[in-house]
């Protein structure tokens, strides 16, 4: 067969066509057929976000088992490879605000109850292992305050605005939350805090303690039960770690605690761990130090339930702050 001008074959209608109408006929399919490509393409790009937001619910629904845990080494290896699995899914759907929650929080808890914990484990035994967890302790929290920052630019850049104004500015900015908006503003506060807490020889890190005590204020205010009375072990640590003329105040620490350990109906181990740590020792308080580790050491992991990983945590401190015990007396 000639494949001559007249002899073209219309492949949809099987008509003879001219080259010209040919070509373009053949033009018109192949847009067609990029266009269904990218159809097919932004189909499976919008149903691998569905997945990955639904998989962030499911992670957010599963925080909870996690703490449930009471099995600390077995908590202590879990929780990187959790933490590793939500960054790989923040890093392909960064749209999603659950995962920066949930990495904030990870890295604030994971840093306090198990880094923490290896510090004072190590800090006058190993000073090599001392500051290897002391520097990723900072590390973590440094990260865990970063990914509050993120979140907070996308649920409130006026008041991370108002961070970067000054005090006043914040706490305007603070006046506008209630309860139920106060979960990224804690974690941030609390990986922002405990990073302090480990930077006191860096004023320049030192020097945002104040923005942090003005976050915290707002949620002691209208949410003070927020994740097992948190904001009052804050207060808490916050008033037991610093002389009177830093604004420290062993009254005011004790009845921080005294109200974290009553809103947990006496079942937190974690709330006695913190006061002998912090107030008993800064006071020089030998008794009540030996006390609050003989309530730690009776009590059971399993009295509360949602927080069985904190108390093993907190059974471990109990045992390395009785160990060091000749160095803080």
């Amino acid at each position: 067969m000639s494949f001559c001008h007249d002899s073209r074959v219309d492949i949809i209608r099987g008509r003879r066509v001219t080259p010209r109408k040919f070509f373009v006929k053949i033009n018109k399919l192949k847009i067609v057929s990029l266009l269904l490509v990218q159809i097919f393409l932004a189909s499976s790009c919008s149903l691998s976000k569905i997945a990955s937001d639904m998989t962030s619910d499911i992670f957010k629904g599963g925080v909870p088992s996690f703490e449930m845990e009471g099995d600390v080494e077995v908590a202590e290896n879990a929780g990187l490879a959790m933490i590793k699995t939500l960054e790989i899914f923040n890093y392909q759907n960064p749209s999603n605000k659950t995962y920066l929650a949930l990495l904030s929080r990870s890295y604030a808890t994971y840093a306090f109850g198990f880094l923490e914990n290896r510090m004072l484990q190590y800090q006058y035994k190993d000073q090599e292992k001392y500051n290897l967890y002391f520097n990723r302790a900072k590390r973590f929290y440094t990260i865990g305050k970063k990914y509050g920052m993120d979140l907070l630019q996308r649920s409130d850049k006026k008041l991370v605005k108002a961070l970067g104004q000054g005090v006043d500015a914040t706490r305007a900015r603070m006046k506008s939350y209630d309860h139920q908006e106060v979960e990224p503003v804690f974690w941030t506060a609390f990986n922002w805090g405990s990073l302090i807490n480990l930077s006191k020889d860096d004023i320049s890190v030192v020097a945002d303690l104040a923005l942090v005590e003005v976050m915290m204020a707002r949620i002691l205010e209208v949410h003070p039960t927020f994740y097992f009375a948190g904001p009052h072990l804050f207060y808490g640590v916050y008033y037991a770690s610093r002389p009177a003329m830093l604004g420290g105040s062993p009254e005011k620490a004790k009845n921080h605690f005294e109200e974290a350990a009553r809103l947990n109906g006496d079942r937190s181990l974690i709330v006695y761990a913190l006061e002998a740590q912090f107030l008993a020792v800064q006071t020089m308080d030998k008794t009540l130090f030996d006390e609050l580790l003989e309530k730690i050491n009776a009590g059971s992991i399993d009295a509360l339930p949602e927080q069985r990983l904190a108390n093993s945590l907190a059974k471990d401190r109990a045992k390395y702050l009785k160990e060091n015990s000749n160095q803080y007396f």
